[in-house]
């Protein structure tokens, strides 16, 4: 059993993440951190106050669902207090903050992890399965899409202050694909796009290549029908599958194989987050080391668009 401290209670953890806690046996939620007062929570269990819920509460874990600017100061005082941290993405809007979070941990022995639900899945499995068999041969272009409806102005992904854009929300999932199916060791943006209203980015798109010359074309968006899609193009065909990033707490999916016909693979529903927490709290320290190295070149790639 691993005790666990919810800092924050955003829509979209008490939504898609919530229910998969209560309903994990392994993980027991021991105190909240919030504002709010429109939750289920024994108010016993809640407070206001970070350093009052280090001191009063015993928990293993801190899973941090706040908003983007506070996932860096909420991560290093958890550490520093010594606490393991589950964050939802991104952990840092700064290559410096991910050192310095590693440094603290080193120091005291604890973990912290990017919480990334989509590579828990099946469908993400059976996919880079596939991708590693050469299904459809030596893999040439990689299209990719993440577009959301998002345009409502109070939502804090349109504010800058608050660590908002889309380039942080949305086209995370894409450029992640890069490593997280590929395993790229060395990528080169060859383009990059942004489209920014009011200072803030709004939608984007790069073109990229990696070591093994697979082409990147990878865009991403607010205020634009939903899409939520990859196309792996090979020698030998392409495969399609959709959904590939955001799901519904249990939900299933179809990979989509095209060589000289098309084949359907079905994939069964299944809860991701549950099958992320049990993966990141029970894991081994290669697991962390490899976390790491992922959102760093995740970030890297952020900051090299930024610039640009």
């Amino acid at each position: 059993m691993r005790c666990l401290s919810i800092w924050s209670l955003s829509n979209h953890f008490q939504k898609k993440v919530l229910p998969s806690i209560k309903s994990n046996k392994k993980i027991k939620i021991v105190s909240i951190l919030t504002n709010k007062n429109n939750h289920s929570f024994n108010k016993q269990k809640c407070y206001t106050d970070k350093k009052k819920i280090i001191t009063n509460t015993d928990f293993d874990y801190v899973y941090i669902s706040s908003v983007n600017s506070t996932h860096y100061n909420y991560s290093k005082f958890a550490l520093e207090n010594n606490k393991n941290v589950l964050c939802e993405k991104p952990i840092c809007l700064k290559i410096d903050q991910l050192y310095s979070l590693k440094k603290i941990a080193k120091k005291n022995e604890k973990k912290f992890f990017e919480v990334i639900q989509y590579t828990h899945h099946p469908l993400f499995l059976k996919l880079k399965k596939l991708i590693n068999k050469k299904i459809v041969g030596k893999i040439i272009k990689v299209e990719s899409t993440f577009q959301i409806p998002l345009k409502e102005k109070k939502n804090f992904r349109f504010n800058n202050n608050l660590g908002g854009g889309a380039l942080y929300d949305v086209g995370y999932y894409p450029i992640s694909s890069m490593f997280t199916l590929f395993e790229s060791k060395k990528i080169k943006i060859l383009k990059s796009k942004i489209i920014k209203e009011n200072k803030l980015d709004i939608k984007g798109n790069i073109l990229a290549k990696n070591e093994c010359k697979i082409i990147f074309d990878l865009t991403w968006g607010f205020k634009s029908s939903y899409k939520n899609n990859i196309k792996i193009f090979g020698e030998k065909g392409f495969i399609n599958v959709d959904f590939i990033f955001s799901k519904k707490v249990f939900q299933g999916g179809k990979i989509e194989v095209t060589k000289d016909k098309k084949k359907t693979i079905k994939i069964e529903k299944f809860n991701q987050i549950n099958s992320a927490f049990n993966n990141i709290i029970f894991s081994k320290k290669e697991f962390f080391n490899r976390r790491f190295k992922l959102s760093l070149n995740i970030l890297k790639i952020i900051e090299k668009i930024k610039k640009k």
